[in-house]
C-alpha cells in the first residue's frame, strides 16, 4: 500500500501480513505439519514390506514355476549368488521336480528391510510342499535370498494332535 502522508506526522504504512503474529505462528504451524506427514510418510512406507516383498517372491516363483530357472537365479540377493554360481543353481533347482503352480500363502514382515514369504509349490503331480522364503532388500530391490527351496526352509510338518485316551 501507498503511504498516507499527514502534515506533522510521519507516513502510515499499512502493517505488512507477514509482520503480524498469527500470520507467522499460522505458517510455522503449516511447514511442521508438512514436514512431519512427509517424515511419517516416509517410515510409514519403509514398514510396510508386505506387498514389495510379496512382489519379489512372486517373481521368483513365477519364473521358477515358467521353467526360466536361470531367469529365477537374477532374481537373488548378492549374499547368496557369491555362495552360489548360476550354473550351481541351476543344476540343483533342475534335479527337482519342476515347480508348475504356487501359492503365496503370507507375509510377515522380519523388519524395515525384510520378510518372510510362506509360499506352496505344487509339481506336475500335484504333490505340494511349502516352503519359507527369506526376502530382504539388495541393491535397491526386493530379493529372494539364504537358500530359497532347500530342504531346510521347509517348515516343519504340523504335528497330529494327541488323540484323547
Amino acid at each position: 500500500m501507498a503511504p498516507t502522508e499527514r502534515a506533522g506526522y510521519p507516513p502510515v504504512v499499512a502493517p505488512r501480513a507477514i509482520d503480524d503474529p498469527r500470520v507467522r505462528v499460522g505458517a510455522l504451524a503449516l511447514v511442521l505439519l508438512v514436514g512431519v506427514l512427509c517424515v511419517g510418510g516416509f517410515f510409514r512406507a519403509r514398514q510396510e514390506p508386505t506387498p514389495a516383498a510379496r512382489t519379489a517372491a512372486d517373481a521368483f516363483l513365477g519364473r521358477l514355476a515358467a521353467g526360466n530357472i536361470a531367469g529365477a537365479y537374477d532374481q537373488l540377493c548378492n549374499e547368496t549368488r557369491a555362495r552360489m554360481e548360476r550354473d550351481d543353481f541351476v543344476a540343483s533347482i533342475g534335479g527337482r521336480p519342476a515347480v508348475t503352480t504356487f501359492a503365496i500363502e503370507k507375509v510377515e514382515p522380519t523388519g524395515d528391510d525384510g520378510a518372510t514369504v510362506t509360499a506352496t509349490l505344487a509339481d506336475p503331480v500335484g504333490t505340494t510342499v511349502s516352503y519359507d522364503l527369506r526376502v530382504v532388500v539388495d541393491r535397491g530391490t526386493w530379493r529372494v535370498c539364504g537358500e530359497p527351496l532347500s530342504p531346510d526352509t521347509a517348515p516343519p510338518p504340523p504335528t497330529p494332535a494327541p488323540t484323547p485316551s
